[in-house]
């Protein structure tokens, strides 16, 4: 094993790791968090857990009196046993994921039964207390304990006068807002620690390891194809400018709401090019929602690598659905920036690549933990949802922003606004 200048492990074979997991004098609990976030870009779970029976089985040296083995036994084996025993039990209650890990819970179960339970009863019971609790437990649990936390009433949604027939433009920003950001929270608090490894969402092969994170990649670029396709589906200048403030005012709801993703989702739908360069009806869009939305692209502006972006949102409280373009960013630079084994030996674990990934991995885990305190409204949920279905990519939509709006020459600009201003 390997340590750098802060006496941080730089890296070690799997061995090794697993031994520093569980030593009998020594709990670093930085290490234990880091490891078990991303074994799994080193190892497989049967294989971690293998390594742990075979830990768990620590042999004693040999040519040792019984006096030495005595003492061994209780400094050192028992110690170890029980830091096995709670690497099982953090790993079952925090890391596991329901699906891919089943399988292990059954070999848990034998393990607690037979070996670890002629070794130590009390730790043997307890594990198999929670290997059951982890089998009854639903799939979404984690989410509905979340929702079912706060006990402040969530304010009164801001319905419109017809319900059963909705349009966009009846729809208050501030209820379009909240809807969209329970949407988005909910896509944002599935995704799991495994889906941030090796790049996992740019793989189509290897099954659904990432589809929470490709779901909310899914989502957000059907916002933006929404919010583009909304404005362009209008053939009045007028209403185009009515789609445009009003999807300005949901994106600066959504950022009173720290809801980062939809609010970058909605701005690139602005910003696009079949949008962008409708010049005719960015003339006739107020200055007010002009302004609202320079400064929403200025928070969200990619500059020295979101700077301002990440400074607001370290300022701000919780709840908050971060912009997960920012966060996937991060991964790939460590990703491809940093060799999985380190150069001088094959076998050594780049362990201190799995520290920086873990420090993402851990944000992204710190806005998973507060829910949102609103109501949910299914009639306007649906409405969003069919939207988002329908949208069509932005990549798609220029020739229809050529035939809303032509290319004009510079002299046939000037002749229009002077028709426009009634001097022609």
């Amino acid at each position: 094993m390997i340590f750098n200048m802060e006496s941080y492990v730089k890296g070690g074979t799997l061995n090794a790791l697993v031994e520093r997991l569980t030593m009998h004098d020594l709990l670093d609990s930085n290490f234990i968090a880091t490891f078990l976030l991303t074994y799994r870009s080193f190892c497989t779970t049967d294989e971690f857990f293998d390594m742990l029976v075979k830990r768990f089985m620590i042999q004693p040296p040999e040519n040792i009196t019984p006096e030495e083995l005595e003492v061994w036994q209780e400094k050192k084996q028992t110690p170890v046993r029980l830091r096995v025993f709670n690497i099982m039990k953090t790993w079952l209650e925090t890391y596991y994921i329901d699906g891919q890990d089943s399988h292990c819970l059954e070999r848990m179960r034998e393990f607690a039964t037979t070996t670890m339970h002629e070794n130590m009863a009390f730790a043997a019971v307890s594990l198999i207390k929670v290997i059951e609790k982890r089998q009854q437990q639903p799939k979404d649990a984690v989410f509905k304990a979340l929702v079912l936390t706060n006990s402040d009433r969530p304010p009164v949604p801001i319905l419109p006068k017809n319900i059963k027939k909705l349009k966009f433009l009846d729809i208050d920003p501030l209820e379009i807002s909240r809807q969209l950001t329970l949407i988005e929270c909910k896509l944002y608090n599935k995704i799991q620690p495994v889906e941030c490894l090796d790049k996992a969402w740019s793989k189509e092969e290897g099954g659904d390891i990432a589809a929470n994170i490709k779901a909310m990649i899914v989502n957000s670029n059907q916002i933006t194809g929404w919010v583009a396709e909304s404005v362009l589906n209008q053939s009045e200048v007028k209403k185009r400018c009515l789609y445009i403030k009003h999807f300005v005012a949901v994106a600066d709801k959504c950022r009173a709401l720290n809801n980062f993703n939809s609010l970058t989702a909605i701005i690139s739908g602005l910003n696009s090019a079949p949008i962008h360069r409708l010049k005719r009806t960015w003339e006739m869009v107020n200055t007010k929602t002009i302004q609202t939305l320079e400064a929403l692209n200025k928070i969200m502006n990619s500059t020295k690598n979101f700077a301002e972006y990440r400074e607001m949102l370290h300022s701000v409280n919780p709840p908050c659905v971060p912009f997960l373009g920012v966060y996937l960013t991060d991964l790939t630079f460590i990703e491809d920036g940093n060799p999985n084994t380190l150069k001088k030996s094959r076998q050594l674990i780049n362990f201190s690549k799995r520290m920086k990934t873990a420090e993402v991995i851990r944000e992204i885990q710190q806005y998973q933990s507060v829910p949102y305190n609103l109501a949910a409204v299914q009639e306007i949920q649906m409405f969003i949802k069919c939207h988002l279905q329908d949208s069509r990519d932005v990549g798609d939509l220029y020739d229809q922003s050529l035939s809303m709006e032509p290319r004009e020459r510079e002299d046939e600009k000037i002749a229009r606004l002077l028709q426009e201003s009634g001097f022609l």
